[in-house]
Formats: structure tokens, C-alpha cells, sequence
């Protein structure tokens, strides 16, 4: 029931959702006397919500900083990637449809073929919460031995659905294979939920950020409206509702 929920009422609290919800109240309930000031609320907070420099800055803070040189001085037991990188619907074996976050498995099987980490570890199957028939690790473990990586570097959860079973299945894993010392690979803006949610696994990884989302320069662009800060916002707001119902089942 928690997997349901999570993929379906997150869209209700999405800033286009809810600038939807509030036209059709307004055409609705209309009274002539406070459309005016209602239309020109809606317009002004769509704005903010638009605009490169309020993304940028709530998106950054979210992503925190770069991760330091000194995580590739370290040599690791594995890297742990965590997916959502495929389209699922239009991937197949040997033909790949990535959309953001592919920095994810580049990083995983770059630290890999420096030495820096012995084993790839691919966790996730598909988050769809009508599709189950393909598993993102799957795909990705051929894509990975197409880069150079051997199969018996690589391992793979072909069944998570969500970053708490990522963290479930990756430390069952953990244990069975000896794992000391982790390094955990995700996009920067998804971390702070991904590294709570091994800690309370008892896992405590090194983590390395990628897919930074935000540069923080400034411009007069910034403020202008961009379909992809409102994106930006979407994927903040998305992570703070995980962030708060992952509390609230005791996940992280």
C-alpha cells in the first residue's frame, strides 16, 4: 500500500498540479469581485516558481556541496548505484532510452575501472507502479560490461522498487558478501534520502553526489521563467515529501 501511495499522491502536491487545481476552482467558484486578485496571486506565484534563481536556490541547497577528491583516495569493497536512469517503456536489451541521472552508472563504472572500488552493485527494478516486467539492473548490467566492466565485477538487485528497498536489499547483500566498505552513488539531489535510508540499514556509506542539477551562477536569465526551473521545483518538492514519509515509517 506504501508503494501506491508514494507513486500516486505525490502528483497533488506538484506546483503545475496544484496551479491547475486552483484555475478550476476559480472557473469554478467564480465571483467577479476577488477574480482579479485571485488570477494575479496565481500569476505571481508561477512566476517565483519558474524562475532559474528560485530553483537554482532551493534545488542547490537540497543537492548540498561537491563531493571531495579525498572519496578516490579511499578504496572500496563496492559501489552501490542506485537507478531511475532508463525509460523503462522504451528500453530493451541492447537499445537503451537513458533520461537524467545516467551520470549515475558512468560514475559507478568509471570508480570501478580505476580500482577504486572492486564490484559494481546495480540496485533497482523498476519503480512503475503498473509495469513491473522490466528491471532496470538488468538492462544496466549489459551496458556496464559494454563499457569494459567483467561480469564477475558486477552485481545486481533486479527487484527494488524505491530507495528504501535498494537499502533493504543492498544490505542483505552486505552481509552475505563480506561488504565493509561502501561507496554509495546517486544523483546529488536524491542523497540526503538515499544516505539516511542505509544508515538506518546499518550500511554507513561514503557517498559520491552526482548529477548536480545546479551551477549557482547568477544572470539576467535567472530570472526569467524556464520550464526547467519548474522542474527543478518539482523534483525539490518530490524529494521533501519522501524525506518526511520515510521519517514517518521509520525507514530513515
Amino acid at each position: 500500500m506504501f508503494f501506491v501511495l508514494s507513486k500516486t499522491l505525490q502528483y497533488f502536491i506538484f506546483p503545475l498540479t496544484l496551479v491547475l487545481l486552483a484555475l478550476i476552482a476559480v472557473f469554478a467558484l467564480y465571483y467577479r469581485k476577488h477574480t482579479r486578485a485571485v488570477f494575479g496571486a496565481l500569476i505571481v506565484g508561477l512566476y517565483v516558481l519558474c524562475m532559474p534563481i528560485t530553483s537554482g536556490s532551493l534545488v542547490g541547497w537540497l543537492e548540498g556541496p561537491r563531493p571531495s577528491p579525498d572519496i578516490f583516495e579511499q578504496k572500496y569493497d563496492v559501489a552501490v548505484v542506485l537507478t531511475g536512469m532508463l525509460n523503462l517503456g522504451l528500453s530493451t536489451e541492447g537499445n537503451l532510452e537513458f533520461q537524467e541521472g545516467v551520470d549515475r552508472i558512468l560514475a559507478g563504472i568509471s570508480v570501478v575501472r580505476r580500482g577504486i572500488a572492486d564490484q559494481l552493485l546495480i540496485t533497482g527494478g523498476s519503480g512503475s507502479l503498473l509495469d513491473q516486467s522490466k528491471s532496470e539492473a538488468v538492462l544496466l548490467r549489459e551496458f556496464a560490461m559494454e563499457a569494459g566492466l567483467s561480469s564477475d565485477q558486477i552485481i545486481i538487485d533486479p527487484t527494488s522498487r524505491n530507495t528504501h528497498e535498494n537499502a533493504v536489499n543492498t544490505a542483505t547483500l552486505a552481509r552475505e558478501r563480506g561488504y565493509g566498505k561502501i561507496l554509495l552513488i546517486t544523483s546529488a539531489f536524491h542523497m540526503r534520502r538515499s544516505e539516511a535510508a542505509f544508515n538506518k540499514q546499518g550500511l554507513f556509506p561514503v557517498v559520491y553526489p552526482v548529477d548536480f542539477r545546479t551551477s549557482g551562477t547568477i544572470s539576467v536569465f535567472s530570472f526569467l521563467p524556464s520550464a526547467g526551473a519548474l522542474s527543478g521545483i518539482t523534483w525539490m518538492i518530490h524529494e521533501l515529501v519522501g524525506l518526511a514519509v520515510y521519517r514517518m515509517q521509520g525507514y530513515i
